[in-house]
């Protein structure tokens, strides 16, 4: 299902097969609202996410005032490196609607730190969001993302989760 891009909606550029399956398992959750959020295809890479986000999604964001663009990626163990070089790529005007998360190594890691399958953890980080718990997001693989989860949370918890 496509989103009306007039609305209130998320945009989830996934880096690869995980985190797409990791997005997908997010979008099924029952509370979810699946008309607001679309995952679009893999990118096939995190530097990929990253010249994709620049080449065409800072034009829709602008565009559509009530759009936001969550960037999934894995840090492969170089959080700081990675955060740099996604916080230059995203224009200041647009900081507030554009997040970056990902687990610290890979999906894979974290997949069997959990013992879940990919779309379990993406389900299990929604029902996070959903109830305002950090059980999965305060995985010592997941903690990094604190302060975007916070920002992810207040700003897109209403649009994407069902009263």
């Amino acid at each position: 299902m496509s989103v009306n891009k007039y609305l209130p909606h998320v945009y989830v550029i996934p880096e690869d097969r995980a985190n797409e399956q990791i997005a997908n398992g997010f979008v099924l959750h029952d509370q979810v609202k699946a008309n607001r959020i679309d995952v679009l295809p893999c990118a096939g890479g995190w530097s990929a996410v990253r010249e994709k986000f620049t080449a065409e999604y800072i034009a829709h964001l602008r565009k559509f005032k009530d759009g936001y663009i969550l960037l999934l990626i894995d840090f492969d163990d170089c959080y700081d490196t990675r955060r740099i070089a996604f916080d230059e790529a995203v224009p200041d005007d647009l900081k507030s609607r554009v997040f970056v998360v990902g687990s610290k190594e890979s999906p894979e890691v974290l997949r069997r730190r959990l013992l879940l399958n990919l779309e379990d953890l993406g389900m299990a980080l929604a029902d996070d969001c959903y109830e305002g718990t950090t059980d999965v997001w305060s995985h010592e693989h997941l903690r990094h993302n604190d302060p975007d989860l916070q920002r992810l949370t207040e700003t897109v918890k209403s649009i994407l989760f069902a009263s």
